[in-house]
């Protein structure tokens, strides 16, 4: 549910849409996974020296990391069926 720029995440939270802490750009992804938690890390490689660095990662629960996947796959099946299956 979208209010007023604030997307409602659970009943009691709500989160700001307006407010970025900090983007960053990313080619690769790494995910561990461990009994409780799936950490994601992102790396940034300068094609110039093919250099790698990690610029940003998140751990988070690993039920928070099931919904992520599926939200990830839905929203690239969506995205592709509006272009009328294709892709980039």
């Amino acid at each position: 549910m979208v209010k007023n720029d604030k997307k409602e995440i659970a009943p009691s939270i709500e989160v700001n849409t307006r407010t970025i802490i900090g983007s960053v750009y990313s080619q690769l992804v790494s995910v561990t996974v461990s009994d409780l938690d799936v950490t994601i890390e992102f790396a940034y490689v300068n094609p110039r020296d093919k250099k790698g660095e990690l610029v940003s990662r998140v751990t988070l629960p690993k039920v928070a990391g099931e919904s992520l996947a599926n939200l990830i796959l839905k929203t690239i099946k969506e995205h592709t069926e509006k272009k009328g299956g294709k892709s980039a």
